[in-house]
């Protein structure tokens, strides 16, 4: 063998050796793609010629059933044709197309795989057939509509709460109107819960009209609905917004069941990283005015309020915990006599600085903030304390709320009986916050009553106060308030409404107190209507407790 042959057939053995190499990857590259991969070919006519084990395992079908058909076998009627208009446009493009698709399996259920189709072209560039490499993608395409399905409201098709709340999230800034249509349980109750349903559907639909494309509407729980809009920097333009907003939908009809209906809300607005609180805060704020709509911006008087009450709260939890609550007592006197016989307790609270504020101030946002319950507490025990060493009676302020409490009302009892103090101790019911439950008020009355314990109507002749309230408790004494008293001198209509409860009073046995006695005439005149006791700034200010000993008994 020549030398020219021997090198000749080393090169073929390292050729061959190559293809080898070659072939080897190939098919490895192959058996890679087949086990991870629904993989299928297609000549250029679209006929099946190939398909791999997923293929068959995943449809369902052999390798028989579907060689020699098309892939219109695996597909689901739910597929826009348009789809596959557009992928068979691409392809034959000689481009390679993406997408995913939804198809059926021979036993009926579906599944999704995201396609990737090259066609496959010869020398000369004509297609002689396509590759489909797909992966299976079901488990996320169900996951996104098991998302999609919680985020959407089943009845009105609008994205619900938790769909907002994400939204809210992005980096975007939104405005956002909170909707609540007013008394719409009395659809429900007079109309019934299908027809309510009904309304609730036209009002969206109606509602999902009036916005442009930059507004998203939410649908939340029963009667309340948001729209988001881009972020006003207006809070003029904002306002005039809702205004628009309520208009357009209070003058919408809606027609269920041949009953007519026109919505009437209120609508919150708030804008910003907080859009949806300021909207809540905004849309109470307006429920509790009557106004049809209110927005929380940074110069609105509601914003100062909320600043406010923060800063409120703020304040008496620092009292609380640094014993800053303190008690202030101010003397009432007897009529007749002029001496001092009991002393009415008030809370006042002391700030860092010394300045001391009464409950006008602090009192409804503590209540609001739930520490209502320990300010009470820390009245009683401290009223209680002092009280235990002298002679006087002395009256607490209780709310409605208070009397309903069987904690508290326990708690009064307990340290009535400790100091045996309950037969100086005069409970003060604020009559102005009214009572719905009379019977349970009546019993925390009777296990009052029980142990020595008096009962005073506070404040009466405001708010509720009627005749028949004072016929239902067992009332030991009427405080009129200060309100019909400082007019007594001078207002006959006043005059007669005072005498008529000081007869009424005198009928049952009930001691009458007039407060707001802050002239020397207006005393007189409660003297001569026949009040038993007197109260006001006139007679003594409230002063704290330890300093009550510079009071003197007044002349009568």
């Amino acid at each position: 063998m020549s030398l020219q042959t021997e090198d000749t057939l080393n090169a073929a053995d390292g050729v061959i050796r190559e293809l080898a190499l070659h072939r080897s990857l190939l098919k490895q590259y192959k058996s890679a793609v087949d086990s991870s991969a629904i993989v299928s070919k297609a000549d250029a006519q679209g006929v099946i010629t190939y398909v791999n084990d997923e293929f068959c395992r995943i449809s369902g079908y052999s390798r028989e059933e579907l060689i020699g058909s098309t892939h219109a076998t695996v597909r689901h009627e739910d597929s826009p044709p348009e789809l596959f208009r557009e992928m068979w446009q691409t392809i034959l493009r000689r481009e390679i197309w993406k997408g995913v698709i939804k198809n059926r399996s021979k036993d009926g259920h579906t599944y999704y795989v995201d396609s990737v189709i090259v066609p496959m072209l010869d020398p000369q560039g004509k297609i002689t057939e396509f590759m489909s490499i797909r992966s299976d993608i079901t488990d996320l395409i169900e996951k996104d509509g098991l998302i999609a399905r919680q985020q959407t409201d089943p009845m009105t098709g609008l994205p619900n709460r938790e769909k907002l709340l994400h939204d809210l999230e992005t980096e975007v800034e939104h405005s956002l109107l909170l909707i609540n249509i007013r008394d719409f349980s009395v659809i429900n109750e007079y109309c019934g819960y299908e027809v309510g349903d009904k309304v609730l559907k036209q009002f969206a639909d109606s509602l999902s009209a009036m916005l442009d494309d930059e507004m998203t509407l939410y649908s939340l729980a029963g009667d309340e609905f948001v729209i988001t809009t881009p972020c006003f920097t207006d809070s003029a333009a904002f306002n005039e917004f809702c205004a628009l907003m309520s208009k357009k939908i209070c003058d919408t009809q809606l027609k269920v069941e041949a009953q007519e209906f026109s919505p009437q809300v209120v609508i919150g607005g708030g804008s910003g990283r907080n859009a949806y609180i300021e909207a809540d805060i905004a849309l109470r704020s307006a429920q509790d005015k009557g106004l049809p709509y209110e927005i929380y911006d940074q110069d609105s008087q509601l914003k100062k309020r909320i600043e406010t009450n923060i800063r409120w709260v703020g304040s008496v939890r620092e009292a609380i915990d640094n014993d800053r609550i303190e008690v202030y007592a101010q003397p009432i006197i007897d009529a007749k006599t002029g001496c001092i016989t009991k002393y009415e307790c008030l809370m006042r609270l002391k700030e860092d600085d010394g300045t001391v504020y009464t409950p006008y101030f602090f009192l409804e946002p503590a209540k609001r903030a739930h520490l209502y319950h320990g300010l009470t507490q820390i009245m009683i025990e401290k009223a209680f304390r002092f009280f235990a060493t002298r002679e006087e009676d002395f009256t607490i302020n209780l709310t409605v709320r208070d009397i309903l409490s069987e904690e508290t009302v326990d708690m009064i009892l307990h340290n009535a009986a400790k100091y045996d103090l309950a037969e100086r101790l005069i409970l003060e019911i604020v009559e102005s916050e009214g009572i719905d439950n009379y019977e349970q008020v009546s019993r925390s009355i009777a296990r009052a009553k029980e142990i020595g314990c008096r009962i005073a109507v506070d404040d009466f002749g405001t708010g509720y106060s009627n005749f028949e309230y004072l016929l239902k408790l067992d009332i030991d004494c009427i405080k009129v308030d200060g309100s019909l008293i400082k007019h007594l001198d001078t207002d006959p209509n006043t005059r007669l409404l005072a005498e008529t409860i000081v007869n009424f009073g005198q009928r049952l046995g009930v001691d009458t107190i007039a407060e707001f006695v802050h002239d020397e005439k207006v005393k007189q005149a409660a003297i001569d209507i026949g009040f038993d006791y007197l109260q006001g700034y006139l007679l003594g200010e409230p002063i704290p407790l330890n300093q009550i000993d510079i009071f003197h008994n007044l002349p009568g």
